[in-house]
């Protein structure tokens, strides 16, 4: 805001000796100020100072859309001087609103206009400044965001393939314990259906034998009853063979 007084009142002195709208502006009365400008330019719309002093007036009233509009009317001025102030005041209006690159290009202009002028050199070289570590920033910023994002990325990859296989040797866990089951059973139905056969085909054998035993018994009975019977005469055989050996000798004798 010093710049802008400074500028006004530079533009007044080398212009209007005695301006009623300067000694306005000095007593903090911009409102008023302004309306007398303005009421200049409606008798001389070409006064580029008018302008100039109309934008600073305007500013100081936080009118900054009016500020700039008027500052740059004062840029078709022939006064390199009152073009240079003009680039300078519309480099810091577009740096409050954060327009640094274009700030720092219409700081450059009013250099190029008026080299000697310490306030654009001194902005200018801050700014630019600014704009250095701001990109600075970012730039490292990015960075981080691109390191933290490809580390966030191979951690829920990791994280996916470790899920992954934990699930995997989950499914062949439960594969393998069900077919160790499914075995199992085979099996023990396997040893259940042999000793069942075994057992029925002794149940069936027992069954047959018990069956067998009353005809078995009956033949064993009726070999018993030959087999007494050939020993009988076997014995009444051999007791005829003796009897008739002894009755042969006998009539031997005589």
């Amino acid at each position: 805001m010093k710049f802008f007084t400074y500028c006004f009142f530079l533009l007044a002195n080398l212009i209007i000796a005695n301006d009623k709208g300067m000694d306005l502006f000095n007593s903090g009365n911009y409102k008023e100020a302004a309306e007398y400008y303005s009421s200049i330019l409606k008798e001389r719309s070409e006064d580029n100072a008018a302008s100039f002093s109309l934008g600073a007036s305007q500013y100081h009233m936080e009118d900054n859309v009016s500020a700039l509009k008027s500052f740059e009317q004062a840029l078709s001025s022939k006064d390199r001087m009152l073009q240079s102030k003009a680039f300078y005041n519309i480099a810091r209006i577009l740096q409050d609103q954060n327009e640094l690159d274009k700030s720092l290009s219409l700081y450059k202009k009013s250099l190029e206009l008026n080299p000697n002028d310490i306030d654009s050199k001194i902005n200018y070289e801050l700014l630019k400044r600014m704009i250095n570590q701001q990109d600075s920033q970012n730039q490292q910023n990015d960075q981080n965001q691109e390191g933290s994002e490809e580390q966030q990325n191979d951690q829920n990859q990791e994280g996916s393939e470790e899920q992954q296989n934990d699930q995997n040797q989950e499914g062949s866990e439960e594969q393998q314990n069900d077919q160790n089951q499914e075995g199992s059973e085979e099996q023990q139905n396997d040893q259940n259906q042999e000793g069942s056969e075994e057992r029925q085909q002794k149940s069936s054998k027992s069954q047959m034998e018990e069956a067998l035993e009353p005809e078995k018994s009956d033949q064993i009975r009726q070999a018993e009853a030959i087999l007494n019977a050939i020993k009988g005469q076997e014995k009444i055989n051999q007791k005829n063979k003796i009897l008739k050996s002894k009755s042969f000798k006998l009539d031997k004798d005589w």
